[in-house]
């Protein structure tokens, strides 16, 4: 392969950061090989005592989050008479492309991801009812959330009540471990919902929204995602969010792959791990009665492969 040059590298990089909307929100991590984050474990209370007194020692216990390798990525087969009479910069439209496709199949692995050849999803992990078979023994010790960091409004709960009732289910989500920054994504709908909800009127008779980019009264940056089901809204602090990059974006071409159908593919991949290092920093709210699920979300299929010729990526 004809590797793009460092400048083009920069750049889809600018593109997923552009694209994924929930990229810049998490914590980064640039690891290479199998990684693990260590966290620190409940800060321990100081002991009173005589001021002539001994010390007590405290105790302080650290665990890990292991990541693992998954590749995301995709490739366009292009015939070298459209390359060569486009009217188009088409070099710098894939790289557009190639950077919106990997940002998307990003930010719905970060919320929805299964975490097996993809990242473990912030919502995935507050459905689960039992720890997984192979939760590192190292690992924080497992909380089941799926009823207290889950949680639904009523339909007949409006106006300014269902911010008062939003605002006291968003106390699930914890942030003793985080900067302090919550993050709120939804869809159009929703968060029009939400513009609808917010709506008065003003001294001057004029009509206004308290919603603009941020959560009224709770507070926090609005990303809106059109893959999140309707009414369905998942926050908390995305800090708490450790998302591994491995070794960065590539972007390369080939005129041999396909050389005697006079075709030319420009491949691009990437490959991330992740998940919520501190789970109960998260919360998933449904608005108008609904209960937060994942039914109907989908992920692109991996058609290229098969039981039976996977490879391992050892």
């Amino acid at each position: 392969d004809l590797l793009v040059p460092e400048v083009f590298l920069g750049l889809i990089r600018e593109n997923i950061m552009e694209y994924s909307k929930l990229y810049k929100h998490v914590n980064l991590r640039q690891i290479g090989g199998t990684g693990k984050a260590v966290i620190m474990g409940t800060i321990p209370e100081a002991v009173w005592t005589d001021c002539c007194g001994t010390l007590n020692e405290l105790t302080l216990g650290f665990n890990d989050a292991e990541v693992d390798c998954w590749k995301v990525g995709g490739y366009f087969d292009i015939c070298n008479a459209t390359l060569e009479d486009s009217d188009i910069d088409l070099a710098s439209e894939l790289l557009t492309v190639l950077g919106q496709a990997i940002g998307l199949a990003l930010d719905k692995a970060i919320l929805f991801g299964l975490g097996t050849r993809m990242p473990l999803g912030v919502f995935t992990r507050l459905a689960q009812t039992e720890a997984p078979a192979d939760y590192p023994a190292t690992a924080r010790t497992w909380v089941d959330l799926h009823t207290s960091n889950i949680k639904s409004i009523a339909s007949s709960v409006k106006g300014i009540d269902l911010f008062r009732a939003f605002l006291v289910d968003t106390g699930a989500a914890k942030g003793k471990y985080s900067r302090g920054t919550k993050v709120w994504v939804m869809n159009e709908m929703t968060y029009t919902a939400l513009v609808a909800a917010a709506m008065t009127i003003d001294a001057g008779g004029a009509i206004v929204a308290g919603v603009n980019g941020q959560m009224p009264v709770i507070g926090g940056v609005i990303e809106v995602l059109d893959f999140v089901p309707d009414n369905v809204i998942i926050g908390g602090y995305f800090d708490l969010y450790l998302l591994a990059e491995r070794a960065g974006t590539r972007v390369s071409q080939s005129e041999h792959v396909r050389f005697i159908e006079d075709r030319t593919v420009f491949k691009g991949t990437a490959r991330y791990d992740g998940l919520p290092a501190i789970a109960e920093g998260f919360v998933a709210i449904g608005i108008g009665g609904t209960t937060p699920s994942a039914s109907g979300i989908t992920f692109a299929p991996d058609t290229a492969n098969t039981e039976s010729s996977e490879g391992s990526g050892e």
